[in-house]
C-alpha cells in the first residue's frame, strides 16, 4: 500500500499546483500592478510641476512640452512588458479554500468508495499463505470484501470442510446456491458437510443429492454420498454401485481411486457374508468401428 499512497501524494501534489500557481501568479502580477500605479504617480507629479513652473514663467512652452515628453518617455521604460491588468472574478481566498478542501475531500470519497481493503487482498493473494488458517483468514476477508462473489464464497466453504468445520461449510456453500444457481456441483458441495455435520443421513441431504443427480447423473459428490449413506445403512449392493458410477468418473491417475476400490471391496464382502451376491456390473458398451481402406490405381 505505499507506493499506492505514494502514487496519491504525487497526484495531489499536481492537483494542488494547478491551484496554487494562480494564486503565486497573481501575487506576482498584483505587484507589477503596484509598481505601475507608482510610476503613473509620479508622471502626474512632474507634469504637474512643470505645469507650476510654467506658470510661474520659469518655463515656456518649449521647455514645457520638452519636459512633459521626457517624464512620458520615463513612464513608457518603466512600465515596458507589464502585462495589462486581467480582471479575476474569483475572489482571493477560494483558490486557497480549494486547495485544502480538495484533498480532504478527496481523501474522504476514497474511503467511502474507494477499495482500498480489495487492493491490500490482492497483495496478499499475490503470496503463497504459509499456513491454512492464514488461508482462512485471506479467504474470509475476500468474502467480506465482496459478498456477492459466489467464487469465493466456493473457496470458502472448501477450505472450512478441510478444516472440518461442516456447520460453517454448510452456511457458505448455502449462500454460494443462492448466487450461482442450484448447479449440480454445488449441490453436490452443500449436501456434503450437511452430512458430515449430523453425522447421519437426512432429508434435506437426500433431497440435495436427488436434485443433483438429477440434472448430472455422474455428480461425484452426490454419488460418494450416497454410497457412504448406503454402506452405514448396510444397502451394500446401492453402495457397490453408487461407488462403481463414481469410480467410472474418476482418472486413472486420481488418488481416490484405490481408497474407493477399497470400499467396494469392503461391501462385497459384507454382503457375500450376509448370504446375498454381488451383481455384476454392466460391461461398458464397446461401439462398433468399421475401417473401409481404399487403394487407388495410379
Amino acid at each position: 500500500m505505499i507506493d499506492f499512497w505514494l502514487a496519491a501524494g504525487l497526484l495531489l501534489l499536481v492537483a494542488l499546483s494547478f491551484l496554487l500557481i494562480p494564486v503565486l501568479r497573481g501575487r506576482r502580477a498584483q505587484l507589477e500592478e503596484d509598481r505601475t500605479a507608482l510610476n503613473v504617480a509620479l508622471y502626474q507629479e512632474r507634469v504637474a510641476e512643470l505645469q507650476t513652473q510654467q506658470e510661474e514663467g520659469v518655463l515656456d512652452a518649449v521647455q514645457m512640452d520638452t519636459g512633459r515628453a521626457e517624464a512620458a518617455r520615463e513612464l513608457l521604460a518603466d512600465t515596458e512588458g507589464v502585462e495589462a491588468p486581467r480582471v479575476s472574478r474569483l475572489g482571493k481566498p477560494w483558490p486557497l479554500l480549494a486547495a485544502i478542501l480538495v484533498p480532504v475531500l478527496g481523501l474522504g470519497l476514497y474511503l467511502h468508495f474507494g477499495a482500498s481493503d480489495k487492493v491490500e487482498l490482492t497483495r496478499e493473494f499475490a503470496q503463497a499463505p504459509q499456513s491454512m488458517e492464514e488461508m482462512t483468514r485471506r479467504l474470509e476477508r475476500a468474502v467480506e470484501a465482496q459478498p456477492d462473489s459466489a467464487e469465493g464464497l466456493y473457496f470458502l466453504g472448501r477450505t472450512y470442510m478441510a478444516q472440518e468445520r461442516p456447520g460453517d461449510a454448510a452456511k457458505i456453500f448455502e449462500r454460494t446456491v443462492s448466487l450461482a444457481g442450484r448447479q449440480p456441483e454445488l449441490l453436490g458441495q452443500w449436501a456434503g458437510p450437511d452430512f458430515a455435520d449430523g453425522k447421519k443421513w437426512s432429508d434435506k441431504v437426500q433431497a440435495l443429492t436427488d436434485e443433483a443427480l438429477k440434472a448430472d447423473p455422474k455428480e461425484v459428490t452426490s454419488l460418494g454420498l450416497l454410497g457412504i449413506a448406503a454402506f452405514e445403512s448396510e444397502r451394500y449392493q446401492d453402495a457397490i454401485d453408487y461407488w462403481n458410477r463414481l469410480l467410472a468418473q474418476l482418472p486413472p491417475e486420481d488418488n481416490s481411486r484405490a481408497a474407493l476400490q477399497g470400499g467396494i471391496a469392503r461391501a462385497s464382502e459384507k454382503l457375500v457374508a450376509s448370504g446375498g451376491k454381488v451383481a455384476q456390473a454392466p460391461a461398458a458398451k464397446v461401439a462398433a468401428v468399421l475401417k473401409v481402406r481404399v487403394d487407388l490405381s495410379p
